[in-house]
């Protein structure tokens, strides 16, 4: 059912200009009806999902590893904690709930981005490099690959010799950066779940859209190891 931007601004508890931002940045789906917004009541509620705290550097680490198949390094606990999270996920993706939320929050300590800029003809070389592990938009998973655009994640200790062998700088102004560097510690194995984390960060609802569908593809795929993921609770 169809409602107004005051009542979508009530039912989020945020003022109606800050809905009319959301609109504008394309994070609220909304239809022009008129000289009015109509906005879905299921896109409300996606909204509303409640989003949990970042995960320590350890669990951020382990909650990739489940997701590339890889047996953490952590308690018994631990490790029943993260299955929780991946329950959660899961079965937020197939309500078609807020999952790129879920990533979002709990994920930031996996590396930190930075948004830079090379030049155009550079790229190729950039993509070509060793040291940058694909993902996010450059990811195979995302189905978003732009030649004008390269992100992916390169370990703390080779970043200041790649950036600078590609002569790149960080860009003041997002819309202009073509190269988006994840540095970490450990570069994170690849997972359906990475790429939907990078996705998220960008906050576009284009951006959004495609992490959901991601991880909604990959566990209605059941292409994972379904007890070392879940454990006992299988969704």
């Amino acid at each position: 059912m169809p409602i107004g931007v005051v009542e979508a601004a009530q039912r989020l508890g945020v003022s109606r200009q800050r809905v009319l931002q959301m609109i504008s940045d394309e994070r609220l789906p909304a239809e022009r009806v008129g000289r009015a917004w109509s906005i879905q009541e299921s896109d409300i509620a996606r909204r509303r999902v409640p989003v949990g705290r970042p995960l320590s550097v350890s669990m951020t680490r382990g909650l990739l590893e489940l997701a590339a198949g890889i047996r953490p390094d952590l308690s018994p606990r631990d490790v029943s904690r993260l299955r929780a999270h991946m329950l959660r996920l899961a079965r937020e993706s197939r309500s078609d709930g807020d999952a790129a939320g879920l990533v979002r929050s709990w994920l930031p300590g996996r590396a930190a981005r930075h948004e830079m800029s090379v030049a155009e003809a550079d790229l190729p070389g950039v993509l070509a490099d060793d040291r940058l592990a694909l993902s996010g938009a450059s990811g195979r998973l995302a189905a978003m690959s732009s030649p004008h655009l390269v992100e992916g994640y390169v370990a703390e200790p080779d970043a200041p010799k790649f950036l600078a062998d590609h002569f790149a700088v960080e860009s003041d102004d997002r819309s202009r950066a073509n190269l988006i560097v994840h540095v970490a510690d450990v570069v994170p194995p690849a997972s359906p779940v990475l790429v939907a984390a990078d996705l998220a960060e960008y906050r576009g609802g284009r951006e959004d859209r495609q992490a959901r569908a991601l991880l909604k593809e990959w566990f209605d795929s059941g292409d994972y190891d379904v007890d070392l993921l879940f454990g006992r609770a299988h969704p």
